[in-house]
């Protein structure tokens, strides 16, 4: 996939760092990041013709054998801040580069607040063209970039002054970027892996290929993976860091992919990476968001504004949580509502700009991709705002449980919901379970307390049901399990066993029934029971209908059908086809006729046994239909056999 480019040996044991150019367009930065690397970002036609660049630029360098450094090259024109979005976002530090010539300048001023909103404190500071000035011009663009640095995150980073051109300082700012990069940490490679999109392209012989930083996790050359928010699948069959051949693509590395099963107008820009069901498609999150305090209007809450996360732009609506508007120099705890869901975790910076993209206006952290719709101005928004900024995983993970209410969450979703790895999530879920605040179901997470919830609504919903029912017994537990909150079957078995278990419900074959329900019903219902019972064996064969029945007993339907159900479920009363009802003695009497009829004949139609029992259709079939349902009998052709 290199296409003849140059190779650089990555080692199990080299450290990598991603680094990334910010400053004003013609401020030098291709031209500087060539010196310091011998690559020229600028790969495109246009590019070269006019001299800036306008898509991202990726280079390296190695120092020593366990240090590679990936090196972001950004535009500088406002026309694309938002590939410089892209860019700056899965960087670990970066060299903000202003020219001796003109000094700060207004994207020098917007990408610093880029970087500072996702987050970016580690920093290097490069005045570039100092070949075109004099010294008196080079001290007044430093007084002029320590003002403009004083108060922010870049403030007291390293100031050097380099040429590209006469090769002045080069060395130096090569062994600055060096030290800083050995003292940053490595992403981690436990994290969920994900690989945001910044370009995809098409090889002869190789098919689809795809760039971009790996923000975090670990994936390996034959691994499934998934093409979010798409949905779609595919495999990767080559990875490459730094054009040289690997076998997997680790955090902090810029890869290209060579990905089969999939064609490349199947995947754009702003797409994710990852591995199958491990990331979340969220349409609203909770953030935080930083008004710039810049000479701007006040944005009023449901307005449409442009969100950049990764590689990714999409139109979303603010919702102002705590007020109506956010002033510039503000910061609120807000939720979005993007029009299509998109791909994030929690802790991810992202940067919003105006309707129009004219320019950036803040930005944020993202801090819940699953929440519920806060109510405006309510009482309780501050401490969720402070527990999902500041809590600890722990009191993060009880949040996302009691949010998920009785169903719970499995613990990939949790681990999304964190945004952490899957041995964090483990000891937080331990820690939970030690403190009798969640319990393990399967594979569900269920928070202790919305568990015990459950467990009274169904023994609530049993006791109230024998109320207004009496007469019936209990209900089928599939019947139950629907009629409560919607969970997997195995919570509602479990809760349903320790419901048992703690005496609040008994069981009888399928049934769920109120505690002490069949014990009382009463003599008078007993006696009822006993007058049905006489009347169904004295009609033997020929039992009437619901209708016929109740109003010889002088009874109500429902009342007698349920009277007539509890018969079934004590093996009493057999029920044949819709309504229909007969004495257990008659069916029993049934059966023997037929084996004994069968026995001596072999086979036996739906003549024979109207004439043996001078019986109508309308009771004939359904008696012959239950014969088979019992495996007493089988149909051959229009005639029954015994069963062997």
């Amino acid at each position: 996939m290199s296409g003849g480019a140059k190779y650089c040996i990555v080692s199990d044991v080299m450290k990598r760092i991603v680094i990334g150019t910010a400053g004003h367009i013609d401020h030098g930065k291709t031209t500087l990041i060539k010196a310091l690397t011998g690559i020229d970002c600028d790969r495109l036609k246009e590019e070269k013709e006019r001299g800036i660049t306008t898509e991202l630029g990726f280079a390296h360098y190695r120092f020593g054998e366990d240090l590679l450094v990936g090196i972001v090259d950004v535009p500088g024109h406002e026309k694309f801040v938002r590939h410089m979005v892209a860019g700056a976002w899965g960087i670990d530090m970066v060299l903000l580069v202003v020219a001796a010539d003109e000094g700060v300048m207004p994207q020098t001023r917007e990408h610093l607040d880029i970087c500072e909103l996702l987050g970016l404190t580690r920093g290097i500071v490069a005045i570039t063209k100092t070949d075109l000035v004099d010294d008196d011009m080079v001290e007044l663009v430093k007084e002029d970039i320590k003002d403009f640095l004083a108060g922010r995150s870049l403030e007291g980073a390293p100031l050097i002054t380099v040429s590209s051109t006469t090769g002045e300082n080069i060395p130096f700012l090569r062994g600055l970027v060096e030290g800083a990069a050995r003292e940053i940490n490595e992403r981690s490679r436990e994290g969920i892996f994900r690989l945001p999109v910044d370009r995809v392209f098409t090889l002869k012989g190789f098919g689809t290929i795809v760039t971009g930083t790996c923000i975090s996790g670990l994936l390996r050359v034959g691994d499934e993976i998934e093409i979010y928010p798409a949905g779609k699948m595919a495999r990767v069959r080559n990875i490459q860091a730094y054009h040289e051949d690997v076998g997997e693509a680790i955090a902090g590395q810029r890869v290209a992919l060579n990905i089969q099963g999939i064609e490349k107008n199947d995947i754009e820009r702003g797409v994710v990476i990852g591995r199958p069901d491990t990331l979340f498609l969220s349409q609203r999150i909770d953030a935080t968001l930083k008004y710039l305090d810049l000479p701007l209007k006040p944005v009023k809450n449901n307005s449409v504004l442009r969100f950049h996360i990764a590689t990714m732009q999409e139109e979303a609506r603010l919702v102002l949580l705590d007020s109506d508007t956010i002033e510039p120099g503000e910061e609120r705890f807000v939720q979005f509502v993007f029009s299509r869901p998109i791909v994030m975790l929690p802790g991810d910076g992202y940067i919003l700009r105006g309707p129009y993209a004219i320019q950036t206006i803040g930005g944020g952290k993202i801090l819940d991709v699953l929440p519920g719709r806060h109510k405006r101005q309510s009482e309780g928004l501050s401490s969720i705002y402070a527990l999902l900024a500041h809590g600890s995983d722990t009191e993060k993970t009880e949040y996302h449980l009691l949010k998920a209410g009785h169903g719970g969450l499995k613990k990939g979703m949790l681990g999304i919901l964190l945004g952490k790895e899957e041995k964090t999530v483990d000891d937080v879920i331990k820690s939970l379970q030690e403190r009798k605040k969640a319990l393990t179901i399967g594979k569900i997470i269920v928070h202790s307390m919305k568990f015990t919830e459950y467990k009274k609504m169904l023994v609530k919903f049993i006791n109230d049901y024998y109320i207004k029912n009496p007469l019936k017994v209990g209900m089928s537990r599939e019947e139950l399990r629907t009629r409560l909150p919607q969970v997997e079957q195995q919570i509602f078995l479990a809760a349903l066993e320790e419901c048992i278990r703690e005496g609040a419900v008994i069981t009888e074959k399928d049934k769920v029934i109120a505690k002490g329900a069949r014990k009382a019903q009463g003599e008078e219902v007993e006696r009822f029971k006993e007058t049905v019972l006489k009347r169904l064996y004295q009609y033997g064969f020929t039992p009437p209908g619901l209708k016929e029945f109740s109003g010889e007993v002088k009874k109500g339907e429902q009342h007698l059908k349920d009277i007539l159900e509890g018969l079934v479920f004590d093996g009493k009363v057999i029920k044949i086809k819709g309504d229909m009802y007969f004495h257990r003695d008659v069916i029993e009497d049934l059966k023997k006729i037929v084996v004994d009829f069968l026995g001596r004949t072999k086979e036996m139609s739906p003549s024979d046994l109207k004439s043996r029992l001078d019986l109508s259709r309308k009771y004939m079939i359904p008696l012959l239909e239950y014969l088979d349902e019992i495996k007493l009998t089988i149909r051959v052709g229009d005639k029954r056999v015994l069963r062997s």
